[in-house]
């Protein structure tokens, strides 16, 4: 006779030894749930001290308005410069993924078109009447006549058909006149 036959022909005289075996199973499964949670309660209580800090509740893109939970998360793994309150008036500087702790990096309450550029660049006007969906915290390049006059730019902010791109300070100068000149062409980077 098969074992699978035999088996099926016990349980039906013996109900009680299937049912001995599913308790057996769910108390190991309960056991191991319980050591878990008690593993990971134990993993949490020495993160040491906690603060609570703003986290982005979805992907934030460069002049989006702050929108983000509190939560307490540990000091340890927590960057210096963390917010840890909404600041008045602010708007995202740059692209902030979903979960990510917000930092004073990441936020700007400053109005114009330098708000949303990054620390130590200068901001130009230019009007490239081929651009296309340019969009805030674009990466590009600026070229006139063919050359690169500006090897990293990032686009901070687009008004009508003027694009303000975020340039060193070096580069300033020769996008501006570029610019004026009505000869500044963007290179879009990926």
């Amino acid at each position: 006779m098969n074992v699978a036959a035999n088996a099926r022909l016990v349980l039906a005289r013996r109900p009680w030894i299937y049912w001995v075996v599913v308790a057996t199973f769910a108390a190991a499964a309960a056991f191991f749930v319980r050591s878990e949670l008690a593993s990971i309660a134990s993993a949490r209580d020495t993160w040491g001290a906690t603060r609570s800090v703003l986290v982005a509740r979805h992907q934030l893109e460069p002049g989006d308005p702050i929108d983000a939970d509190r939560v307490s998360l540990p000091w340890a793994a927590l960057p210096d410069d963390a917010l840890t309150d909404e600041p008045d008036a602010a708007v995202v500087r740059q692209r902030v993924a979903a979960g990510e702790v917000l930092t004073r990096l990441d936020v700007t309450n400053r109005p114009g078109p330098a708000a949303l550029a990054d620390p130590g660049t200068v901001v130009v006007a230019l009007s490239d009447p081929l651009a296309r969906n340019v969009v805030v915290g674009l990466n590009v390049q600026v070229t006139a006549d063919g050359l690169v006059v500006a090897d990293a730019a990032r686009v901070a902010g687009v008004v009508d058909d003027v694009i303000f791109v975020a340039v060193s300070a070096g580069d300033a100068p020769t996008v501006a006149a570029a610019a004026q000149q009505g000869i500044a062409t963007l290179l879009y980077l990926p």
